[in-house]
Order: structure tokens, then sequence, then C-alpha cells
């Protein structure tokens, strides 16, 4: 007879009072029930403390943790990381969910014994409109081998180079994460999953993507309605991920593959536009017309980017005049 794997599904929250009720609501009724939700606080100030307290009284299967400090969602995860006692571990974000059947779809496919990650296609959800909007990557076009390193990294690029591969949300064999140390870096709060999934595949880790799309992933700005969820707590670090993929390029791991020194400078510069136009939208926004500026004075190249902005700001401001 064969024994269901048991999964345990880590929940990160902070600030989340009104909208982690989906996402607990989401664990709760998954058809492959979890062994275990774990549910790490990030040093919320507003009422999430009192709110995750009171679900854990009423679910056993539910644990709550906080982080010793506000240390953003590398450190919140492994707090839940180091907590888990399940054979898998799952991750979801408090403003995202589960589809009914997630936990079911991803332990069918790990029962295969071949692989120690698996992930689904995303699901993109509009918070505002409340309905699924479409898929990132779309039916029959994920790839069903093992994904390699090389692999990953090309569907990292960034800066409008398709869709980032980086938002996965795999679910994990335990002993393999043990057993070779793979944890979240615990100084990066933006970019996480991207070099965690570097470390594991750098381990050896076996990879697959499925062809369902069971992670409802809410889209900061909805597709449908055009307004902002407002529910994400994603610190904007586009410079620190441009920094940190041109520190990969010179590890002594990866530095002699030439093909992958590349894919990581194309990530870096997809990056860098992200960088600018994000500087540019902020500074617009917020009146300061001199910070682009003596940003074109010590980085002429930003200009091209900065006049695309102001290009598409005026004519998104014409379109509602």
């Amino acid at each position: 007879m064969n024994v269901p794997m048991s999964v345990s599904l880590v929940i990160t929250t902070y600030n989340a009072q009104a909208f982690i009720m989906r996402a607990v609501s989401s664990a709760l009724e998954q058809t492959h029930a979890p062994l275990e939700i774990i549910i790490v606080d990030d040093c919320s100030t507003d009422g999430t403390p009192d709110l995750l307290g009171r679900v854990a009284r009423a679910h056993d299967c539910i644990r709550v943790m906080s982080t010793p400090y506000n240390g953003g969602p590398s450190v919140a995860r492994n707090v839940g990381l180091g907590a888990a006692r399940g054979d898998w571990i799952a991750f979801l974000d408090a403003d995202d969910a589960f589809a009914p059947d997630r936990l079911d779809v991803l332990m069918a496919r790990a029962a295969a014994g071949d692989c120690d990650a698996v992930a689904d296609d995303l699901a993109y959800y509009d918070a505002m409109a409340g309905q699924v909007t479409g898929r990132a990557m779309g039916a029959g076009q994920v790839p069903r081998t093992p994904i390699s390193l090389r692999e990953y990294i090309a569907h990292n690029r960034s800066g409008g180079d398709g869709f980032d591969w980086g938002l996965l949300k795999p679910v994990f064999r335990r002993e393999f994460m043990l057993a070779h140390g793979i944890r979240y870096d615990p100084v990066v709060r933006h970019g996480e999953d991207f070099l965690l999934m570097i470390a594991f595949l750098m381990a050896g880790g076996r990879f697959f993507l499925i062809d369902h799309a069971t992670y409802l992933y809410t889209q900061r700005q909805g597709s449908v309605s055009g307004r902002a969820s407002g529910m994400s707590r994603t610190v904007i670090a586009y410079r620190d991920m441009h920094d940190t993929a041109l520190a990969l390029a010179r590890d002594p791991r990866i530095r002699d593959n030439p093909e992958l020194v590349a894919l990581l400078h194309q990530r870096a510069a997809g990056l860098q536009r992200l960088d600018d136009s994000y500087f540019v939208s902020v500074a617009l926004r917020s009146g300061a017309v001199g910070a682009i500026f003596r940003r074109i004075m010590r980085r002429p190249a930003f200009l091209p980017a900065m006049i695309r902005q102001v290009a598409a700001a005026l004519r998104r401001r014409l379109c509602h005049s």
C-alpha cells in the first residue's frame, strides 16, 4: 500500500490582516491535506498576530511562529523551513492562494521518485476583479524534461524578456534541502526565490515542471480591473538583484562557463532596465525631477529609459483626460 507523502505548508506574512485568510482558507481546503500549516509572522504591527492566534486555536494543524526581528521573506521562510516535519515543503505567500487540488497534482508528480522539487504554472489573479485572468506560461508551454541550471537562468533574464521563472513556487523534498543545507539568503528581501533555486540546482537538485496552473498569483496591478491590489509587501530592490546577478557570474562554480556567465549578464542588464523604469516612475509620482537629471548625469545610458517612461506616462494621461 502506498503511503501518501506528507507536506508541510509554510505561509509567511507581514501586516496582512486584511487578506491573510484567503491564503489560510486555501491551505485548509486542500484535497491533499497538509500534515501541518506553519504560518510565520514577520513582526507584523497590525492585527495579524491576534487573527492568526484565533485561527490556530480553531485548527489543530496550524502552527503560528514569528521571526525574532522584521527580517523580510527570506528570514521568515527559513523559520518555517527549519520547523517543517513533512516529507515535502510548500511555500505560499500571504497575498496568494492555492487552488484546492494544488498539493494533489504536485504530489502525484513527486510520487514518481525522480525529482527533488516540482512546480506548476502560475494562474494570474486580479484581486480587485476577483477573478483568474490567465496563465503565466500557458497550456502546453511547460517543459517536460528536468530543468537544468542553464535553462533556469535563461528564463530569469528579467526586464521584459518573457515570464520570469523566479516567480514559480516549487514544493521541495525536505530531505534534499536538509542534506545540502539549502536555505534562503537572510539578507535578500527581493529575488530570494531565484537565489534559492540557483543553490538548489548547483547542489544537483532535480527540478520538474507540470502543465497545471494551481498557484493563484495575485497581480500587483490587475490586468482586468486596472487597479492595484495593495497587498504586496515586497520592497523593490532591482539594483540589489542586478548586483547579485553579476556576483553569481563571478562565482567559482559558474565563472568558467561562458554560457552561464552571458545569461547572468543578460539578467543583470534586464534588471538594470527594470530599475531605471521603477526609478523614473517613483520620481515622476513624487515630483523629483531633479533626481532624474542627476541620474542622467551620472549614467547617460539612463536617458533612453527615462524618455520611454515619460512618453508612456504622457500617453496614459492623455488617454484619461
